[in-house]
């Protein structure tokens, strides 16, 4: 397989990867403020867990397609602090979620998730128009 191909093949893989996950995750922050007080929020809780893991498979896929391929991209800060964002906003969601808590750490977790895919978007030339990015921060719980 002629390697430039194979680059540009595995950058856009990795792209995609991050892309949904990112969606993923946004899905279930909407998901998870749109239900949490309604009358079937266990429902929606269902249904915001379930994009949670989604996109912990996507981000998973990402890390251990970049750690198969560091010739890919080289070892980039901006993946690293990606990756652990999105850890720290799963995590939080998890436990606040097992423990009946309040989720307003979820929600700072989360935008400094979406904080941390600004590069990484960038990087990849991905969410060009930070349509994403700007759906993820926007107040509508869709």
């Amino acid at each position: 397989m002629d390697k430039n191909y194979e680059f540009s093949y595995k950058k856009k893989y990795l792209s995609t990867l991050i892309l949904d996950g990112f969606i993923s995750a946004m899905h279930s922050h909407k998901t998870l403020f749109k239900t949490l007080y309604t009358e079937n929020s266990t429902h929606g809780m269902a249904i915001a867990l379930a994009y949670l893991t989604e996109a912990h498979n996507y981000y998973v896929n990402a890390q251990t397609l970049l750690i198969d391929n560091v010739e890919l991209l080289g070892e980039r800060n901006e993946f690293d602090e990606l990756f652990h964002r999105f850890s720290v906003y799963n995590k939080e969601f998890l436990t606040n979620a097992r423990t009946d808590h309040s989720h307003q750490w979820s929600d700072i977790e989360f935008r400094d998730f979406v904080e941390s895919f600004k590069p990484v978007a960038e990087l990849l030339n991905i969410d060009e128009d930070s349509f994403w990015i700007n759906k993820a921060l926007s107040s509508d719980k869709e």
